[in-house]
């Protein structure tokens, strides 16, 4: 268990320098294209720490059967994490301006987050009609990112370096090994230890696979780029839908098969439906997160996962 404690601190170590990097790349190639930091994070940052969905879809999208509770399971997971768990750990450490976001940002994540989840209430699969509906959305945010505010802060030229693309581009892979070592160690360490399986999948795989955003929107509020943190958190929910959950779809549908929705619990639905309008209205009524709202977010989170189990 010693070599387990070792690794674990191998993939932390590898995660949390690797974010650091990713932050000061992003926020360097941001100011040399006078690119607003929340269009980093809703873009660049956010491709980055979703490198983990887009693994998992990709396998499971391929496989002979097609794991479509686990690409779909993943996502519904993975945003409703980046919200309650991302933001409520974040915010006990620092105050979290909900104003970063504008109002277009918030009507995509709305509108995308809402189209998901309605096809649930409306059949057990998906359709090519429902694929088209994904792909028309994706068509007018892309064309949202295109045409976003920029910003007026300015990179020195002189400063900025040819290697930060490459640097960009290895730090999104140090991210995702740094995750997927820290997560196996850890997995390793509480079957060690004896713990029960359904807690092992439930808290440390959630954590886990969150673990990128929480390392980003934390290292961004330290080095004073909270605006790229917040992006990183609405980019991942979007991304989550139309860049990682539609690929999967199509390349399931490519293979002449069904995307199945029938064996996915409504209630998780309704959760992500719920807190998706939540941190929507707070971002519309300009609050800044501080230690109440984080401990709200994190008992919600938790009640949500005790709930799961049972």
């Amino acid at each position: 268990m010693i070599i387990d404690f070792c690794i674990l601190l191998i993939g932390l170590t590898l995660l949390l320098y690797s974010a650091e990097k990713m932050i000061v790349s992003a926020d360097k190639i941001a100011k040399k294209y006078k690119l607003s930091p929340v269009l980093i994070g809703l873009t660049i940052v956010a491709f980055g720490t979703s490198a983990p969905e887009i693994v998992i879809t990709l396998f499971a999208a391929t496989k002979v059967v097609p794991a479509t509770d686990a690409i779909t399971g993943n996502i519904i997971g993975s945003n409703v994490a980046n919200i309650l768990l991302i933001l409520g750990t974040s915010a006990l450490f620092f105050n979290i301006n909900l104003d970063k976001i504008g109002n277009k940002d918030i009507v995509y994540l709305i509108a995308i987050s809402l189209y998901f989840s309605v096809l649930f209430y409306i059949g057990q699969a998906i359709t090519l009609f429902h694929t088209i509906g994904f792909l028309i959305l994706m068509l007018f945010y892309i064309n949202f990112l295109r045409n976003y505010k920029s910003s007026d802060q300015e990179e020195d030229l002189k400063t900025f370096k040819s290697n930060t693309y490459l640097i960009l581009v290895i730090t999104f892979i140090g991210i995702f090994i740094g995750g997927k070592i820290f997560l196996d160690s850890s997995l390793n360490i509480f079957q060690t230890l004896g713990v029960d399986e359904v807690l092992i999948g439930v808290f440390v795989l959630a954590v886990g696979t969150s673990l990128p955003e929480l390392i980003t929107v934390i290292i961004s509020y330290l080095k004073k780029k909270g605006s790229i943190g917040i992006g990183n958190v609405i980019g991942s929910n979007i991304m989550n839908v139309l860049f990682v959950f539609l690929p999967g779809i199509v390349i399931v549908q490519m293979r002449g098969l069904e995307y199945s929705l029938k064996n996915i619990d409504i209630f998780h639905i309704n959760i992500l439906i719920l807190v998706t309008l939540m941190i929507a209205l707070m971002a519309v009524l300009k609050v800044q997160m501080k230690k109440i709202h984080s401990l709200f977010f994190l008992l919600s989170y938790f009640l949500y996962l005790g709930y799961s189990i049972i």
